[in-house]
């Protein structure tokens, strides 16, 4: 007889994906801030993490020069900021999405 695993699996996913976005999008913004540089502070200050929905998030910076730091210019060199911090991020999320259907 077969027996369907996929009621099961949806409850544990319903239960556990939102709470990895969260926690995805919390550490995405803390790896973000501790690698900005600091000059008054603002930047630094800026990243903001929102759940936009029940499994979407952004981060995000609104101190107009954040763009110029992550991607430099001709004048300055890129200290990236957001990219490391998902990358960072990205084994620990996808383990977690992994547990929910294991």
């Amino acid at each position: 007889m077969l027996v369907s695993r996929f009621p099961e699996i949806v409850v544990r996913a319903d239960a556990t994906i939102p709470f990895a976005v969260a926690k995805a999008l919390i550490s995405i913004e803390r790896r973000a801030k501790e690698r900005s540089r600091v000059d008054t502070g603002a930047m630094r200050g800026g990243w903001q993490h929102v759940m936009t929905g029940a499994t979407e998030g952004t981060v995000s910076n609104p101190v107009p020069y954040t763009i110029y730091n992550e991607y430099g210019t001709i004048f300055m060199s890129a200290q990236p900021m957001a990219r490391p911090a998902v990358e960072e991020t990205r084994p620990e999320f996808e383990a977690e999405i992994r547990g929910a259907y294991g």
